[in-house]
């Protein structure tokens, strides 16, 4: 069970991508810096360009099989769907542990091969996750955690580490909120606070070099999802999708946010976009936004549930739509109880409980239940 939990708390530390630790090396640090920003906008030959600089000035160094490994994450989501590119992912980040644990004994090298090994480890307990290898999982995660422990002491010797400390302080609380599950082993591990964790969230857009776009992301999905702070959300989620417009995913939540604060008719061209893609995870998200749209600012129930109902013929993406399944089961549930189907109404509100996590669609579905 305690394994459980850290896995469950590295889960949500290491769902999307990591960042490289800031190195000594200013002129490496801009390169990785404009190969990063090149590969959160899908351009991938371009951000390619800038890492085969690092690779070929530093090629014993953990940064570059972690660069690699991004690069694999990045050109192949959803990855689980690919075996052959997790497999590669998997090597790349084993050769980043393997050079970034003799660092460890170097005292003036210790903060940046904790950060390497615990993205690494972090990274594969969620590969392992996604595999659905449970024992495997924890087991990676058991070492990650001694590593992001490391971390807590290390944030003012190296920004960095404002994100990962940013992220346990803030899931160290909401998870077990969360999933009451894991609430009798929460006292095995250090305390967590929401409020620091937010603040350091924003600290390390501002002061870290590499996490930033990771802790602006995970800074606007809080907000979104836990805190139920559109506007915050939505500053953040502008930011993501201005800096880097060809990025599906930042699209994905910028319009998620317009939605949700009912700018619905800056969202329509933005969810005509996202149809465009040619990925489940994306016609989930346009299917379930244009219902809210025709359920909320047009009120017609039937294109609401017509669209609603799209969304169901995808199966759900453990990772970017289960909430947005649960948004699904929610809409159908209010346009059975406005027809007076009450038996269909609660099955679809108790459907949204099976797969959210977002507070907001947890407490409207009670609601309704309950009613």
């Amino acid at each position: 069970m305690k394994r459980l939990f850290i896995f469950c708390i590295l889960t949500q530390l290491f769902s999307f991508s990591a960042a490289a630790q800031l190195l000594a090396d200013n002129d490496l640090k801009q390169t990785i810096i404009k190969g990063l920003d090149k590969l959160y906008n899908y351009e991938f030959k371009e951000a390619d360009t800038f890492f085969q600089k690092v690779k070929a000035r530093y090629p014993h160094h953990p940064v570059t099989p972690l660069l690699s490994a991004l690069q694999v994450q990045w050109q192949n989501l959803p990855l689980e769907k690919n075996p052959k590119a997790v497999n590669l992912y998997m090597s790349l980040l084993e050769k980043c542990q393997a050079l970034a644990e003799p660092m460890l004994k170097d005292a003036g090298k210790k903060a940046e091969a904790t950060f390497f090994l615990l993205a690494s480890h972090g990274y594969i307990t969620l590969a392992y996750t996604y595999r659905k290898e449970p024992m495997k999982a924890a087991n990676e995660a058991r070492k990650a955690y001694s590593y992001m422990k490391d971390g807590f002491g290390m944030m003012e010797r190296n920004p960095e580490f404002y994100f990962t400390s940013g992220l346990y302080n803030y899931y160290r609380i909401q998870y077990p909120e969360t999933h009451p599950m894991v609430k009798p082993v929460v006292i095995f591990f250090e305390n967590g606070n929401k409020k620091a964790g937010l603040t350091q969230l924003e600290q390390a857009v501002q002061k870290s070099v590499f996490s930033r776009i990771e802790a602006a992301y995970y800074f606007m999905n809080v907000n979104l999802k836990y805190e139920l702070n559109y506007n915050k959300a939505f500053v953040y989620a502008d930011l993501l999708h201005d800096k880097y417009p060809n990025n599906p995913i930042y699209l994905m939540r910028f319009t998620e946010t317009l939605v949700m604060l009912g700018k619905y008719e800056e969202a329509i061209p933005k969810i005509n976009t996202l149809r465009k893609i040619n990925s489940s995870v994306y016609q989930i998200a346009a299917n379930l936004f244009d219902g809210l749209v025709a359920e909320k600012s047009k009120k017609n129930d039937k294109l609401a549930s017509d669209f609603y109902n799209n969304v169901l013929k995808n199966e759900p993406d453990e990772r970017y739509t289960k909430d947005y399944y649960a948004m699904t089961y929610l809409g159908l549930g209010r346009i059975a109880q406005r027809a007076g189907n009450k038996k269909r109404a609660e099955d679809m509100f108790k459907k949204a409980l099976d797969y959210a996590e977002n507070k907001g669609i947890i407490a409207e579905a009670k609601k309704n239940l309950d009613k």
